[in-house]
């Protein structure tokens, strides 16, 4: 069975067709479903990085075909140029996954870095708050307003702590709660990691704001199943700049 080699530029048209029009056609919109959102945005750049795979698969497998119809002397006449093609196919190939692997751990480096320098301080500077529905809140003595969600635990600053009313404290609480549940640390990561590994293209900047923006209306939706709505909306409005 040879190559179908008819595959590679559907995949890469489709690809191409995925990253082009995922920012026109997703953006600014599912506010009214963001977990709906989330899958169609991943989901369409995952069938994309798929297509990918795909057309380079078939190019290697045709390359292996080549060698085959090499072997068994098909080409005639204009075998010297099969034979060309070829030989430097594999050079081509180790080419292009040195430099990808150069490319990545240059860009992924820093982050890693960056991480190991800044999670002993705060690891230091965060002091147990409380445990609300079984995930351990922190507090952070900080001159601004500030809430962040991780894995399994929350981190408030002292500002936001002196500065909300109980029910709104309350509410960014369900808030951070609802963004734990909902694994949107893990979500804004791999967001993050895509763009990094793309960052000319514009659908993956595109993903990075739109996956900030769908989490936020999911964990908002979280905490209005619990708090009344005036309260996360007076958190959000004596705190507008906040990271919550």
């Amino acid at each position: 069975m040879s190559a179908p080699i008819l595959l590679i530029p559907i995949a890469i048209e489709w690809a191409l067709l995925i990253t082009t029009l995922a920012p026109v056609a997703f953006t600014h919109r599912f506010g009214s479903r963001p977990r709906l959102g989330l899958v169609v945005w991943f989901g369409s750049l995952l069938s994309a990085g798929i297509a990918t795979l795909i057309a380079l698969a078939v190019a290697i497998w045709s390359y292996f075909d080549t060698v085959a119809a090499l072997e068994s002397n098909e080409f005639g006449g204009t075998k010297w140029l099969a034979t060309l093609a070829v030989s430097f196919g594999p050079w081509v190939v180790l080419l292009l996954s040195a430099v990808s692997l150069v490319l990545v751990q240059t860009r992924l480096e820093p982050l890693v870095v960056a991480a190991r320098e800044v999670q002993p301080a705060i690891s230091q500077a965060k002091k147990p708050l409380m445990n609300f529905m079984g995930i351990e809140v922190f507090s952070i003595d900080l001159p601004f307003a500030y809430a962040v969600a991780g894995r399994n635990q929350i981190l408030l600053s002292t500002q936001l702590q002196n500065h909300l009313t109980s029910d709104e404290f309350e509410a960014v609480l369900w808030h951070e709660l609802g963004h734990i549940r909902g694994r949107h640390f893990s979500l804004k990561r791999l967001a993050r990691l895509v763009r990094l590994m793309s960052p000319g293209l514009a659908a993956s900047t595109a993903l990075v704001s739109e996956v900030e923006r769908l989490c936020e209306i999911a964990a908002d939706r979280f905490a209005l199943e619990h708090k009344e709505a005036p309260a996360l909306l007076g958190a959000r409005a004596a705190f507008k700049d906040s990271s919550f």
